[in-house]
């Protein structure tokens, strides 16, 4: 079961930054219908594109959401990061080294935030409670202290003032993601104005990346007959009109091109949903795309290499 899943990465071909300007990254185009392999730069994905087709963006913002502290009076560094606010105060949040979140434990963070430990829900999270001085704004303190939330293979996950801009993109509109729609993050103004200027039509849709994002799908060390875990809710939201937008392009003869697996996710979800009204619909997705998958939306996808 893993085995199609698992190849060598040299940490040493890992970028530990991005390329600028962000479109002159390497893009490897992939023809099905010849089987052959096609090395670009990015800039020129203009010249793949029909003026009947239509690029779906993921237009979600993400949030400052690691933060790193130290346990009330024991010290020990602390890393947790933010994944689904409760209410006001109350934030359900993945904790590292995990084993050390007991209830009730204080935990300090920079610019005068502290949490308590008040609940350990899962394998994998805890509910903390957070507080600031008197006076103070928790929202806005939140935010002082936390860092862009970058994958751990860069820079040990630890984002800095930089990363406020490469990892997010140039379109973010609808803060709620604790990681980047990373396919997406290549994209420059001058890049969609080629893209435009080709006649491709351009959509956006908002899928709030979470845990089901970068939590693996089995544990270190499992047998290979072991069953995948399944990936976990994501909310996002979508105008109906898309659904015509996509209904047209594929009447011209058009491809419909999902810009990330996340929009690959909503798209088919949402081809999967019954029609419930028009405008803006919200929805979840606990969408898990295996071999056999029947793609209804897309036809063809834009993507990074993961690990």
């Amino acid at each position: 079961m893993t085995a199609p899943f698992i190849y060598e990465l040299p940490e040493a071909r890992i970028a530990q930054r991005p390329i600028h300007p962000y479109d002159q990254a390497k893009m490897l185009v992939i023809d099905r219908s010849r089987s052959t392999l096609d090395e670009q730069r990015f800039v020129s994905l203009p010249s793949y594109l029909k003026a009947q087709d239509l690029l779906v963006f993921n237009n979600t913002k993400v949030f400052p959401a690691r933060l790193f502290g130290s346990f009330s009076g024991e010290g020990g560094q602390v890393e947790i990061l933010l994944l689904e606010q409760r209410d006001e105060a109350t934030w359900i949040c993945l904790g590292r080294p995990l084993k050390r979140f007991k209830v009730g434990r204080g935990i300090d963070f920079a610019h005068g935030v502290r949490a308590e430990v008040l609940e350990r829900i899962s394998a994998h999270h805890v509910l903390l409670s957070f507080s600031v001085p008197a006076g103070a704004s928790l929202h806005e303190q939140m935010r002082l202290s936390g860092v862009m939330p970058i994958p751990p293979y860069i820079r040990r996950g630890i984002g800095d003032l930089e990363d406020l801009q490469d990892y997010q993109t140039f379109f973010a509109a609808n803060e709620g993601s604790v990681a980047a729609p990373t396919a997406s993050l290549h994209f420059t103004p001058q890049l969609m104005e080629g893209i435009r200027a080709v006649g491709c039509g351009v959509e956006f849709v908002t899928l709030h990346l979470g845990t089901a994002s970068f939590l693996p799908l089995w544990n270190e060390g499992e047998e290979a007959a072991v069953e995948p875990a399944r990936p976990g809710r994501e909310h996002g939201f979508f105008d109906t009109r898309l659904l015509s937008k996509i209904e047209e392009t594929k009447a011209r003869g058009g491809r419909v091109i999902a810009v990330g697996t996340s929009v690959v996710r909503l798209l088919e979800t949402v081809a999967r949903r019954e029609s419930n009204g028009s405008g803006t619909q919200h929805f979840s997705s606990e969408l898990f795309i295996e071999p056999g998958f029947e793609f209804r939306y897309v036809d063809a996808m834009v993507t990074n290499f993961h690990q």
